[in-house]
């Protein structure tokens, strides 16, 4: 378990994709040190970035730069950021994919990537594919305001005139643009050192648009196994390590039914009448997943889309949810590199989808917070997860922000379903909530509030348990 909790870095938060920036020079590629041989192995390349329109292919094994011998991937790292952008790497590689191996000179034209960006749902789609079949250009990182969507569009579309720009409140890690007005919070959520989910929510002043980026209580995932049902790990199940963070026993789950399953367990707890209408595949997603979050180890990622309908306020309204998951080969771990997800008015979902691409687009992370990250040892990495109980503390109270924005979205149905008063026996305290969907869960590490139509536990956190409904 130790080991697929380790590996789990690589894909329940955006940190991984963050440590392949550098605001010095860039070329795109993943790396590991090759195995026997010395050098450094490409295990992925970014898409269309200056590796990749050179032919540099993921196997390839860079055995020298202009000349210079590259013995390990962290040499091959300081030799190319040490590099000014638009100077030439001459890549001396052996491409083993062929028999015999082939020994190539690649002259890869240096670039340079200032700082992270989120990928968006709408940059996502693509109206066409370029002639050469690569992913589309990065957009920009400027979100494009949302208008009013015409004469039909009635009280509940709010225009965007502006934006704001907000930051992490705790570790000041990365800040986003979003909509003046609109009630947004955005923070990370740490499960230990090495393990952080970013999340962004924004919420229309008319409470009839809610936007959401990243979920701050996802787990890494290991697949059930006979061994684990046979000692006593059936799924469902948590998992931990020492500096992996949470874990949870789950089937891998491709994008689509990972898509589907946040919407059932999630937005169908904001939003009351929850059907679902499909699910179709998104490989663009899975590209941008993968981008995102590269890893050198061997993995197949997929992507997909889910939709639903909803009532809101008498309303007839849209859900979307868009994600990509990835899995290792063999199996041994999973978690989600995507998600993005939104509850509009029905004639008003795709300018939603405009403004949440906006906001993902806008994400950027801190420089000194991306070196301090990456720099963490071992013992720091202990020393940090001897402190997580004081860092959790400090997360409820903009946990329990991004409650109240769910409870705000959700207060507008309060005429249909009134309020009930929840007690959590464990702290003692009493919560009055909506009753749109009566089935209210808490978790306790971070003080994440659901809602379900249901009493089955959420899928996405094993720590969830049932808050009681009383009588007052």
């Amino acid at each position: 378990m130790r080991s697929a909790a380790l590996l789990a870095i690589f894909f329940v938060s955006i940190v991984s994709a963050i440590a392949q920036t550098n605001a010095k020079g860039f070329i795109g590629v993943g790396l590991a040190d090759a195995p026997a041989s010395g050098g450094a192995m490409v295990g992925v390349v970014k898409p269309g970035g200056p590796a990749d329109q050179a032919g540099v292919e993921p196997g390839d094994v860079v055995v020298a730069i202009n000349g210079t011998i590259v013995d390990s991937a962290a040499t091959m790292g300081r030799m190319i950021t040490a590099m000014a952008p638009n100077q030439t790497a001459r890549l001396s590689v052996v491409r083993a994919s062929g028999s015999p191996a082939k020994h190539l000179t690649i002259p890869v034209v240096v670039g340079s990537q200032n700082g992270a960006t989120a990928p968006s749902a709408r940059a996502a789609q693509p109206t066409a594919p370029s002639p050469s079949g690569s992913a589309p250009a990065p957009p920009s990182s400027t979100p494009t305001p949302g208008t009013a969507a015409g004469p039909n569009a009635g009280s509940h579309s709010p225009a965007v005139s502006g934006y704001m720009h907000i930051t992490d409140p705790l570790e000041q890690a990365f800040g986003v643009d979003v909509p003046a007005g609109w009630r947004s919070e955005a923070g990370l959520a740490r499960r230990s050192a090495l393990q952080v989910n970013p999340y962004v929510r924004s919420l229309s002043p008319d409470k009839m648009t809610y936007l959401m980026i990243g979920e701050p209580d996802l787990p890494a995932y290991t697949p059930p196994s006979q061994m684990g049902n046979a000692i006593g790990l059936p799924e469902g199940s948590p998992t931990s390590s020492e500096l992996g963070g949470q874990g949870m026993i789950l089937h891998y789950m491709p994008g689509t039914e990972f898509a589907r399953a946040y919407g059932e367990t999630v937005l169908a707890g904001l939003c009351p009448s929850f059907k679902f209408s499909y699910v179709r595949e998104r490989p663009d997603l899975a590209r941008i997943g993968d981008t995102v979050s590269p890893t050198v180890i061997p993995s197949r990622s997929t992507g997909g889309e889910a939709r639903f309908t909803c009532m809101h306020n008498k309303q007839e309204m849209e859900a979307r949810v868009e994600a990509a998951t990835r899995t290792t080969q063999d199996n041994l771990v999973w978690g989600a590199t995507l998600l993005f997800a939104l509850i509009a008015p029905k004639d008003q979902a795709d300018k939603a989808e405009e403004i949440l691409a906006g906001i993902g687009r806008s994400i950027k992370f801190s420089d000194a917070w991306i070196q301090k990250q990456n720099s963490l040892s071992r013992e720091a990495g202990i020393a940090i997860n001897r402190r997580m109980q004081e860092i959790f503390r400090q997360e409820r109270s903009f946990i329990q922000k991004l409650n109240s924005v769910d409870e705000n979205f959700s207060s507008m149905d309060e005429l249909i379903s009134g309020f009930s008063t929840y007690h959590d026996e464990k702290t003692g305290t009493d919560y009055s909530l909506s009753n749109a969907n009566p089935n209210k869960w808490i978790d306790d590490t971070t003080g994440r509030m659901i809602s379900s139509a249901t009493n089955t536990k959420p899928l996405f956190a094993s720590g969830y348990r049932l808050l009681p409904r009383v009588s007052r």
